[in-house]
């Protein structure tokens, strides 16, 4: 989530910024690190059946100030266009926009609902259809094309859970969209009235027309840097703003990339593999390690008879259900959930993560009569998402990097990263804008809450008043007096264990010459 927070306070001739940047922490954190030197430790070698990107925005009311702001912008002109993207609208019965971008000339690439009707404009000309989108709060994926060019020119479609609820083939015919469009969601102008209300995700837009139920399905499939988008949902998940609220989300990941079979004997978990880069199979299991998996380079498969592979069974009414997990990596298991380190009342954890966190669940649920399959996703991955800026004449970042060396700092595009709890980051903030070479900065404050709220009353504070106050806090020399290296042991908050953890960072600008300023000062004012 984007968000930006403005401090400038002038001060016996230093300068007070601010900058803000969050993470994602819950569990199981892998952060790959590279480049490592001979004085920094090997980074962690884990398996994990964790994805990389599967996040979803929460719009928690409807106002005009909660919207989402593509952070790249339409880099091609197009003769053809189709937007898919997974809704779970909780506004009911009235206006509620999806996506929109409105220009002089109208309206383009609006979608939105008004009660169960569903409408589409481009440059200012709608197709809709009537009665074709239920009003409840169930999950629904969307998409909409339209082409005007070669033999489909003028054809335009709806569809709704995959079924096509409308077409036309007279719609805009021989039109162009323009290059530059910077798409929004959850807003269609300044109102509250259009505001949208509930969850988006996986919104992606393509550069073609798509017209059968195939194609639509492939599209519905989780996405977030699919090389055939032109705006892919990786760019919009630093463009949150007002109350949105970055979450992971499983459901619809799930669905996209692993497969339950139950059989009258046994079960089959199946995994696409490049959904879930950091599995190793070689090192994976089943609750009973000597079930291991078989795999290829396409998919990873688990199979248990019924009954065995540690599988366990449950009644409940007429329903008999078996379940099981994969162990991501049996060469470094995770705990059982009694010997995880916790602490009663901590704000914060760094203890070893248990295998209901880090396992993913898989059951096959069996009726007196047909049986049914019930796949459960349910690993809660641990992220980190950085966002920093400074405001008015100075402005500075907090950066990422592999490791001590701080030679490799991660790109834009890597972002969220995953990490272990436990496990070190590597932090600096940098002056980039309004400063000179006399110019020096120091961290005098930083604050993690699991919400975007400064003063949040669940806090952990990693530096105040410009000395460490969490322990595992390490300062790191650097040869640039504008630029200020830290680093501290990744944590998750134990009453928001997934939640999105913003840290929310305060810095010294002043003369790196001055013997009185607090860059000269550094630590040697901080208790021991």
């Amino acid at each position: 989530k984007q968000w930006y927070q403005r401090r400038v306070a002038i001060t016996a001739g230093e300068f007070i910024t601010t900058c803000t940047m969050f993470l994602l922490l819950s569990s199981p954190l892998v952060l790959m690190l590279a480049g490592t030197v001979s004085t920094v430790p090997p980074p962690l070698n884990r398996s994990t059946t964790e994805a990389d990107h599967n996040w979803k925005f929460s719009f928690p009311s409807a106002s005009s100030s909660n919207y989402i702001k593509a952070t790249s912008t339409l880099g091609i002109d197009l003769n053809a266009v189709t937007v898919s993207l997974w809704v779970k609208d909780t506004k009911v019965n009235t206006y509620s926009t999806y996506s929109g971008y409105v220009y002089s000339s109208g309206d383009l690439l609006t979608i939105f609902r008004h009660q169960d009707d569903l409408y589409f404009y481009i440059k200012g000309s709608r197709v809709y259809c009537t009665s074709c989108i239920s009003t409840d709060t169930s999950l629904k994926h969307i998409l909409v094309s339209w082409s005007g060019a070669l033999t489909t020119n003028g054809h335009a479609s709806i569809w709704v859970n995959g079924a096509r609820v409308y077409s036309s083939t007279s719609f805009m015919r021989s039109q162009v969209i323009s290059r530059g469009l910077q798409l929004f969601l959850g807003q269609y102008a300044p109102s509250s009235s259009y505001a949208f209300k509930g969850e988006l995700a996986y919104v992606n837009v393509y550069p073609v027309y798509v017209g059968t139920a195939a194609e639509v399905a492939k599209l519905s499939k989780a996405a977030t840097s699919d090389p055939e988008a032109v705006i892919p949902w990786g760019s919009f998940i630093r463009g949150a703003h007002g109350d949105v609220i970055l979450y992971p989300e499983y459901d619809i990941y799930a669905s996209s990339f692993i497969q339950v079979s139950c059989r009258e004997n046994n079960m089959t978990l199946t995994l696409v593999r490049s959904a879930f880069p950091h599995l190793q199979p070689a090192r994976a299991a089943l609750k009973d390690h000597k079930c291991k998996a078989s795999f290829n380079d396409t998919l990873v498969t688990f199979t248990t008879p019924l009954g065995q592979c540690g599988t366990t069974l449950s009644y409940e009414s007429s329903t008999a259900t078996y379940s099981n997990y994969i162990v991501a990596d049996t060469v470094n298991p995770a705990v059982h959930s009694s010997a995880a380190s916790t602490t009663l009342h901590a704000v914060i954890n760094r203890g070893a993560l248990s295998l209901d966190q880090t396992s993913l669940k898989f059951h096959c649920a069996y009726p007196l009569v047909p049986h049914q399959t019930i796949p459960a996703y349910s690993i809660r991955t641990t992220n980190m998402e950085v966002e920093g800026t400074g405001q008015r004449d100075f402005a500075f970042e907090v950066k990422l990097y592999h490791d001590l060396s701080y030679s490799h700092q991660y790109l834009e595009r890597e972002y969220p990263l995953h990490a272990d709890t436990q496990e070190r980051i590597y932090a600096a903030a940098v002056l980039v804008t309004g400063g000179e070479e006399r110019m020096g900065i120091w961290i005098d404050r930083c604050v993690m809450t699991p919400d975007a709220d400064v003063d949040y009353v669940t806090r952990h504070e990693l530096i105040t008043e410009g000395c460490p106050v969490d322990e595992t806090v390490q300062y790191h020399n650097s040869t640039d007096v504008q630029q200020q290296r830290f680093s501290f042991e990744a944590f998750r908050f134990n009453s928001r264990p997934t939640a999105v953890v913003y840290m929310h960072c305060y810095i010294d600008i002043c003369q790196a010459g001055d013997k009185t300023s607090r860059c000269t000062e550094g630590l040697s004012t901080c208790p021991n």
